[in-house]
C-alpha cells in the first residue's frame, strides 16, 4: 500500500493560506494593501477582539464589477499582472492574487464592493470551503472587506494566537507603517470603538510621523537623503528623518525601512542604518527613523517571501552604501554637541528673571578680562608652593579683528569631506579662547554667549581616529622600525583576524610578520602606536570577529580598526598638563573633524554650558 498520497483540497487551502495568514495583522496588511492599490483616498479599519473576532477595511478605491468581485476571493486571481516577465518590474502592493482566497481559506468574509460608473453593488460572502454566495447589494464607491472569526476552522492556529491586547499591538504597529508609507492618503484606525488615530493627508513626511507618532517621537528628527552625486551615479534615491544620537532605544522597533514605498524588514537595512551612527550611538543601542529608498524595479525582489515584508537586492552593497552615506552626511550637517542644562535658582522677593543678553557683561570690549598665560602649565611640588597672593594680572580685551581663519582655510576637512563649520564666533571676531585647563582634565573654551568644557582625552581620540582613518584611506602611513622586534604567539581564531586585518594594517604601517609556528613578530609600527599595544589589538580584533560584533563591509572594518588604533595611540591623557598652545591646538583640531561631536567609543568630546544658565545660578537678572 502507498504511503504518499494527496492531501484534499480544504488542507491544501488552509496550509497555503498559513503561508500567508499568520495572524490578524497579517490579513489587515493585505486588505491595506489592496485598497492602496485600488487608488483610495480614505482607509478606515475597525477591529474588535484583538481582530479575531472582526476587521473590518473599508475604503473608497476604483471598487470591483460583479464579476471581478467573483474572481477576487479566487486563488491565483489578480488584476496586477498578465505574465511572469511583470513579477520583475512590480509596481504595486499586492500582486500574488492569494490575499482574499487565503483570508477567505481561515475565516469568515464579507466583500462589498461598487464601482464608481455603476448604479448598484454586489456583495460576495465566503467561508473556508462552503460554496461562495454572490448578491447585488447598495454600497457606496469602493470597497468594505469584513472578516469574522478568523482561524474558526483552524483551531490549533488560533490557540497559538497572543492575547486580544498583543494582537491589536501588532496591528496598530503594521498600521503605523503603512500610514508613513502613505502621506497623502487619510487612514483611521479604531480599536473596540476607540479612535487610536486618524492620520490626515499631509504634505510633508514630518508632519504624517507627527500625526501617527505623536510630538514627542517626531520632535527633533533630523532630514536625511542621497546625495544627488551618489544617486545619480548608483540610480538609488534615500530620503526620510532619524533621530539624533541622543534619543537611541535598546531595540529596533523604531525602525521603518520603505523600498519603493512598500514596508519592509530587512536586517541588513538595519545594521546599515546604524552604522550611518557610527560611534555617536552607545553600544547597544539603536537609533530611530523613517526611511524611503528608491530603488529601480528590476533591481529589487519583493516576491522572496509569501507576505512579501522581506526583499533581496541584486546589488545589496550599493543600496547599504547609499543609506551608510546618506545618514552620516545628515549627522555630520547638524550641531551634534552636547548642552548642558542647569536648574535655574528661583529668585527671591517675587522678582522674575529677566532675559539674558546673549552677550554677557564679562564679554564686553571695555571690561578687562584675565591673560590666559597667567595660567600655570605645570603644577609645582607642594615644598615650592607660593603661599603668597600675587595680584591678578588683567588686560584689556584686544578690539574687533578680522576672524584668524579664513574661510579657504577650513573649506574641508580629513577624507576630502567638508569640515564642520564655524558654527560660533566671539564678539572680537575670533572662533573661540582658550580659559584655562581644569583638574588636568578638561579644557575650558569662550565662546560668545557659551562656556565650553572640553574633554581632553576625548577630543585627541577623536583628532586622532579621523587622521587613522584618512591614513587607511590613503594607504600611505609612516612605519617605524622597532630597535627590538616584539614576538607573540596568538591563537587559531586570532591568527584569521591578522590575515583578514593584514592588508589595513600594514597600509596603517604595521609590519608584522610569521615567526614560526604560532608566533608572530612586530617588525614595525606607526610612529603614534604603542608597539608593545600590538598583541592586544590583535586579539580585539579577533575577539570582535567572534562575536558578530564587526560588520563583514570593507568600510565597517576600517572604521573599526580605525577606533581601536586610536584608543591605543600615544594620546592626550587625563592628567597631564597642556600648555595654552596645546589646548589651542587640540580645539582647533577637534572642531576641524569631520564629526567632532563624540569620541571614537561614543562619550561626548564636551559639553555647552550658556552663559544665561551660568547667570542665573549667581541671581543675576
Amino acid at each position: 500500500m502507498s504511503r504518499i498520497h494527496l492531501l484534499d483540497p480544504q488542507t491544501v487551502g488552509q496550509i497555503r493560506a498559513g503561508e500567508v495568514i499568520e495572524r490578524p495583522a497579517s490579513v489587515i496588511k493585505e486588505l491595506v494593501e489592496n485598497s492602496i492599490d485600488a487608488g483610495a483616498c480614505n482607509i478606515n479599519v475597525r477591529i474588535a477582539g484583538g481582530g479575531v473576532t472582526e476587521i473590518v477595511v473599508q475604503d473608497d478605491g476604483e471598487g470591483m464589477s460583479p464579476e471581478d468581485a467573483l474572481l477576487a476571493v479566487q486563488r491565483h486571481a489578480t488584476s496586477k499582472l498578465k505574465q511572469s516577465a511583470d513579477l520583475f518590474a512590480l509596481s504595486t502592493l499586492g500582486f500574488r492574487g492569494e490575499g482574499l482566497a487565503s483570508i477567505a481559506a481561515v475565516a469568515q468574509v464579507e466583500l462589498t464592493t461598487r464601482e464608481p460608473s455603476s448604479v448598484e453593488g454586489v456583495r460576495v460572502h465566503i467561508a473556508g470551503d462552503a460554496p461562495v454566495k454572490l448578491m447585488p447589494a447598495a454600497a457606496p464607491p469602493g470597497t468594505t472587506v469584513i472578516v469574522r472569526n478568523l482561524f474558526f476552522n483552524t483551531p490549533p492556529r488560533r490557540a497559538f494566537l497572543k492575547s486580544p491586547t498583543s494582537e491589536g499591538n501588532q496591528i496598530e504597529e503594521m498600521l503605523i507603517g503603512l500610514a508613513l508609507s502613505r502621506p497623502e492618503i487619510r487612514l483611521q484606525f479604531t480599536w473596540d470603538q476607540r479612535l487610536v488615530f486618524d492620520a490626515l493627508p499631509q504634505d510633508t513626511l514630518a508632519g504624517r510621523v507627527k500625526a501617527v507618532l505623536g510630538k514627542e517621537w517626531a520632535d527633533g528628527l533630523l532630514p536625511v537623503a542621497a546625495s544627488e552625486e551618489l544617486s545619480a551615479e548608483s540610480g538609488i534615491g534615500m530620503a526620510g528623518l532619524v533621530s539624533p544620537p541622543d534619543r537611541h532605544r535598546n531595540t529596533r522597533t523604531g525602525q521603518y525601512f520603505f523600498v519603493n514605498k512598500r514596508l519592509v524588514k530587512s536586517q541588513p537595512l538595519s545594521f546599515a542604518f546604524s552604522r550611518g551612527y557610527g560611534e555617536l550611538l552607545p553600544q547597544g543601542r539603536f537609533p530611530l527613523g523613517v526611511l524611503f529608498l528608491t530603488v529601480p524595479t528590476h533591481s529589487v525582489d519583493v516576491n522572496v517571501h509569501p507576505t512579501k515584508r522581506e526583499v533581496k537586492f541584486q546589488d545589496e552593497r550599493t543600496v547599504l552604501h547609499v543609506l551608510v552615506h546618506g545618514v552620516r552626511s545628515s549627522l555630520d550637517r547638524a550641531n551634534l554637541f552636547k548642552t548642558a542644562t542647569l536648574p535655574m535658582p528661583s529668585f527671591q522677593d517675587g522678582a522674575a528673571a529677566s532675559p539674558m543678553s546673549s552677550t554677557s557683561r564679562a564679554l564686553s570690549p571695555d571690561i578687562p578680562v584675565p591673560d590666559p598665560a597667567d595660567f600655570p602649565v605645570r603644577r609645582k611640588p607642594a615644598a615650592e608652593v607660593d603661599r603668597s597672593d600675587p595680584p591678578l594680572r588683567l588686560i584689556p580685551k584686544p578690539p574687533p579683528v578680522v576672524p584668524v581663519t579664513p574661510p579657504h582655510a577650513r573649506a574641508t576637512g580629513v577624507l576630502g569631506v567638508p569640515a564642520q563649520p564655524t558654527l560660533w564666533r566671539r564678539p572680537d571676531g575670533t572662533e573661540f579662547r582658550i580659559v584655562g585647563q581644569s583638574h588636568e582634565l578638561f579644557v575650558l573654551v569662550e565662546v560668545e554667549g557659551e562656556l565650553w568644557v572640553v574633554d581632553q582625552h576625548a577630543s585627541h581620540e577623536r583628532v586622532i581616529y579621523e587622521q587613522v582613518l584618512e591614513t587607511l584611506h590613503r594607504r600611505k602611513g609612516e612605519a617605524q622600525p622597532l630597535l627590538l622586534p616584539i614576538t607573540f604567539e596568538l591563537a587559531p581564531t586570532a591568527r584569521a583576524a591578522l590575515e583578514e586585518a593584514q592588508e589595513y594594517l600594514t597600509a596603517l604601517g604595521f609590519d608584522i610578520q610569521p615567526f614560526g609556528g604560532a608566533a608572530y613578530q612586530v617588525q614595525a609600527t606607526p610612529p603614534y602606536f604603542r608597539a608593545s599595544d600590538t598583541p592586544e589589538l590583535i586579539i580585539e580584533l579577533a575577539q570582535a570577529r567572534a562575536d558578530g560584533r564587526s560588520e563583514n563591509s570593507v568600510e565597517a572594518k576600517i572604521e573599526d580598526l580605525a577606533a581601536r588604533v586610536a584608543c591605543k595611540v600615544k594620546s592626550v591623557k587625563a592628567g597631564q598638563t597642556l600648555t595654552p598652545e596645546a589646548m589651542k591646538a587640540l580645539v582647533k583640531s577637534l572642531l576641524d573633524c569631520r564629526s567632532p561631536f563624540v569620541c571614537p567609543h561614543g562619550r561626548p568630546t564636551m559639553v555647552r554650558l550658556s552663559v544665561q544658565q551660568l547667570a542665573g545660578q549667581f541671581d543675576r537678572r
